[in-house]
């Protein structure tokens, strides 16, 4: 009786591997993980916090390499960028905004910027909020 080869298994590739043509390239990163690494990118997220939000092995040098090859501009010292700040506002506080940011020819975003900038760097919280707050 003739002895039959034994083959091994095939390696397994990690989930995210695709083989694509020609030539076979493989894309090592899919289109979610892409998405979120620009999200986060776009949130001011350095390349260092990403890698540790994303926890799948993503370095920052990988991060910084793909912020290279997709041109995104970045800051001159490669450090924090500004991030956007959601904040909850009501419908009426909303078109107060609006009509005030309007009246000084900025946009809304730009109207609060600036508020918040100046009551930051002066420390006029308490100046500004008048004690609404407090309780």
């Amino acid at each position: 009786m003739a002895r039959r080869k034994t083959i091994p298994a095939p390696m397994k590739r990690a989930s995210t591997d695709r083989f694509r043509a020609p030539g076979m390239v493989v894309e090592r990163r899919t289109n979610a993980w892409a998405a979120m690494v620009g999200f986060l990118t776009g949130r001011g997220y350095t390349s260092a916090e990403i890698e540790r939000i994303l926890r799948d092995g993503t370095s920052g040098e990988t991060v910084r390499r793909m912020w290279k090859l997709w041109a995104l501009p970045l800051t001159e010292t490669g450090g924090r960028r500004k991030i956007s700040v959601p904040i909850e506002l009501s419908a009426r506080e909303r078109g107060l905004l609006a009509d005030r940011a309007r009246r000084r020819g900025i946009t809304p975003p730009e109207y609060l910027r600036r508020i918040a900038t100046c009551a930051l760097i002066d420390d006029l919280y308490d100046a500004v909020t008048d004690g609404k707050f407090d309780r």
